[in-house]
This record gives structure tokens, C-alpha cells and sequence, in this order.
């Protein structure tokens, strides 16, 4: 089952894309910027990517250009998509190597057959690797090849800082809504003993949370105070 990397900021576009391939029996993973798809490449090992060339930040042309130049990723294909009217830079999508181009909203037929195409010639082409146990191929030179070394920036971090982020989201949000949940309880309790308390025929006490303040407003001198209204003189007369 060939799997696909599909990279787009509209929600709209990831699920009819995601609905549409996988009917077809192709494996999706759906991400919502570029810099979240350099860093699940690896994990997804995908055999086409389809990237939109308008987002935020990186732009699929970038994410392109990124899995041409890798040597780990050569056997992967990239489909360029934008907006009917957002049109598709034809001269930097033959610099950057890219394997076709879809208008968007998605096409279902269109999709699939640029789609079943290139993941027939990323199959062939994984299967030709040395060491992937396809086709016989030419024996490596002696000695560890070099590997290839992604450069790793401050966006490509955040990126992996958010996919964290996203796999702890349910627990801190199971442990935030319970502490909410016992603080809730905790004040129905109180409110519950509050009312108890001024029952009619209790004799205990109304607690008062604010006693203390209330005793310590009560300690401050009252002072004069004139109005200018009807010449009304207002507040407490001064002690003498």
C-alpha cells in the first residue's frame, strides 16, 4: 500500500483529499504546514507528497526542493497543488523537480490518476534500492557512503515542540477538567454547609468568609463628609 504525505493549511482540502485517497486504498497522513511535513517524512517514509504551494511559511515548492535534494528520499514523489486562482509558478516548479501539479478543490478523478501513476514509479524505484530486496543492482563502493545531514532550524524544532504539544493534549486536558471537576465539588460542598447554617431553627453560626475584612473595615475612623447638594451634610459627625 503506498502511503502519502498530503500537506495543506485548509482543513477543507485535507479531508476531501484524505477521503478520495483512501478510497482508493492509499495510506494518508495529513499535515497542516511545511515545516510539520520535514519533520514527519521521516517517521511517515512516504512514497508521494502533495503540497500546497500557498501556505504560511514554507510553501510546498520549498518542501519539494527539500525531497529532490535528499538522497534518502529520491524514490518519493511530489504532486504541486494551489487554488483556482492561485496560480502555480510553472518555471519554479521545473526548477524545484517537481512531478506534476492539481488544481484545487480536489477533482476526484484527477487526483487519482496523477496520484496511482507516480506511486507506481516511487514503488519500482524504492524496490531498485540497494538493500530493499527488489531488483539486482550494482554492488556499492567499498566504505561508509556519506550520510545526508538535514539542516535543523529554529521553525523545524517548533514544529516537533507542537507535534509534542498535540500528543499530550488529551492528558492535560483529562487532568485540567478534573481539578476543575473536584474544585467545582469542593465549592458546592460549601455552598451546600452555608445553607445549613441560616436554616431556620439551626444554631450554628453563619460562617463568614469575610468577617475579618468586614472587622477591619469596621476599625477605620469614619470621617466628614460634606456634600454640595442641596447643602446636605452626609456621613457621621466628627467625634470632639
Amino acid at each position: 500500500m503506498s502511503r502519502i504525505l498530503l500537506v495543506d493549511d485548509s482543513p477543507h482540502a485535507q479531508r476531501i483529499g484524505e477521503r478520495i485517497l483512501t478510497g482508493e486504498g492509499f495510506e494518508v497522513v495529513t499535515v497542516s504546514n511545511a515545516d510539520t511535513a520535514l519533520v514527519r517524512i521521516e517517521d511517515v517514509d512516504p512514497d508521494i507528497v502533495i503540497a500546497d504551494t500557498v501556505m504560511p511559511g514554507r510553501t510546498g515548492y520549498e518542501i519539494c526542493q527539500y525531497l529532490k535534494m535528499s538522497p534518502r528520499h529520491r524514490h518519493v514523489r511530489v504532486i504541486l497543488t494551489a487554488g483556482v486562482l492561485e496560480p502555480i509558478d510553472e518555471a519554479r516548479a521545473l526548477y524545484v523537480r517537481a512531478d506534476g501539479s492539481l488544481k484545487k478543490p480536489f477533482e476526484a478523478t484527477a487526483l487519482v490518476a496523477a496520484v496511482r501513476q507516480l506511486a507506481e514509479a516511487a514503488a519500482n524505484e524504492r524496490r531498485a534500492e540497494p538493500g530493499a530486496g527488489g531488483a539486482a543492482t550494482a554492488p556499492s563502493p567499498a566504505g561508509p557512503s556519506t550520510p545526508f545531514v538535514a539542516v535543523v532550524d529554529a521553525e523545524q524544532v517548533r514544529a516537533a515542540v507542537m507535534l509534542a504539544l498535540d500528543a499530550s493534549m488529551d492528558a492535560m486536558a483529562e487532568e485540567i477538567s478534573r481539578r476543575v471537576v473536584v474544585a467545582l465539588q469542593s465549592r458546592k460542598s460549601d455552598a451546600k454547609l452555608l445553607e445549613q447554617a441560616h436554616a431556620p431553627g439551626s444554631n450554628k453560626p453563619a460562617p463568614s468568609p469575610l468577617a475579618d475584612r468586614i472587622e477591619a473595615v469596621r476599625r477605620v475612623h469614619p470621617l466628614r463628609v460634606r456634600g454640595s447638594l442641596l447643602g446636605i451634610e452626609a456621613g457621621r459627625p466628627e467625634s470632639e
